[in-house]
């Protein structure tokens, strides 16, 4: 059955939530993991800075060294490729930790702890150009488009007045040493990724709210899907109707059973019925066999009579009876003077029944 996307009015069910996460269809920007990476790099780069400096003039004085002293050959090319590579290894290796930090961050920040290999798993439906198509000129496409050419411009922005400002600065460089000149241009990198971290997060915030109402949007469902979900978590209310009534029909043919190899049925008289048997030299104490209410303790009735078995009226005892005792269960002590009186007339009228 053909639905029309406008019709989909109804929220996300907590089944059609459930589903979508596992698959990892869930809302998050990834603009905060952009924007939390810059301000952290940019605290870490200021902490970081006499750390920097050391291992980038260490890496500087190594190459240089190994260039102008040494040929390059088969013998020594993997070792000074291994050296190098730890160098530089070194100077990105906090970079690194915070990138990793900042992504395990941001995800569980913005959608719990959630691992999932759904999103891996090849989807030819992708590769269909129709698809394609309605995607790149969709609503969230357009607003990417928007959101990246806004960001760029920005940051231009940003960069340029941030520039600006260590000019004249730069300018009376000239005489001062390395140390000192490394020192300003980290500072100046910070001071950049400050006001950029600043300027994403709140680009960050605006497109979490509008991926949240996205996601939101695009998991509402039918009435006909609410009802197709229904039939699958509880079955076709059919089947389950007729399920239910071969229950009742087997629990109905149980109790008549039951009835049958009662020795005496005790009555309300109307609504409650309980079947309740014992056998000298078999049973150590009377046993409730079955118990029935309004239309179960009629027909309970109805096969009494035709079985010809006692049916004796106990208002108090066969309430008591109906709520404290489960069939198969023996009669409780405080009970047995009440049942040992309805025993005693039914031996009693059977007695009279043998005479005759």
């Amino acid at each position: 059955m053909a639905e029309d996307k406008h019709s989909k009015t109804e929220q996300a069910t907590p089944k059609r939530l459930r589903d979508s996460r596992k698959k990892g269809q869930v809302s998050k920007s990834g603009d905060l993991n952009s924007a939390l990476s810059f301000l952290l790099f940019a605290l870490v780069l200021g902490a970081l800075g006499d750390y920097l400096y050391k291992n980038a003039r260490t890496f500087m004085q190594f190459t240089l060294s190994s260039t102008l002293g040494q040929e390059l050959g088969p013998a020594n090319a993997g070792t000074y490729l291994s050296e190098l590579l730890l160098q530089v290894l070194l100077i990105f290796l906090p970079f690194g930790l915070v990138a990793v930090f900042i992504g395990i961050l941001s995800n569980v920040m913005q959608v719990g702890f959630l691992f999932t290999v759904e999103p891996l798993k090849p989807d030819f439906k992708r590769l269909n150009p129709l698809q394609g198509a309605k995607n790149i000129f969709s609503k969230k496409a357009l607003f990417t488009l928007f959101k990246s050419l806004m960001k760029l411009f920005i940051v231009v922005y940003l960069t340029y007045t941030g520039l600006q400002e260590f000019m004249k600065p730069l300018l009376n460089l000239g005489g001062v040493g390395l140390e000192k000149l490394f020192s300003f241009f980290i500072e100046v990198t910070r001071s950049l990724s400050i006001n950029i971290a600043a300027f994403m997060l709140v680009l960050a915030l605006i497109d979490f709210v509008f991926e949240r109402k996205e996601h939101k949007k695009n998991l509402m469902m039918t009435k006909h899907e609410i009802k197709e979900e229904y039939k699958q978590m509880e079955g076709d209310p059919k089947i389950k109707q007729k399920r239910q009534q071969i229950q009742r029909q087997m629990s109905m043919a149980r109790t008549m059973q039951s009835v049958e190899a009662s020795t005496v049925l005790i009555t309300n008289p109307t609504h409650i019925a309980i079947a309740l048997r014992y056998e000298q030299g078999k049973d150590d104490a009377p046993v409730v066999m079955a118990k029935g209410l309004d239309y179960k303790a009629m027909k309970m009735k109805e096969l009494a009579k035709e079985k010809k078995i006692p049916i004796i009226e106990n208002k108090p005892l066969a309430r008591s009876m109906y709520y404290k005792v489960e069939p198969g269960s023996s009669v409780p002590v405080e009970m047995y003077q009440a049942v040992a009186e309805i025993l005693a007339l039914v031996f009693t009228m059977n007695k009279k029944k043998k005479a005759r």
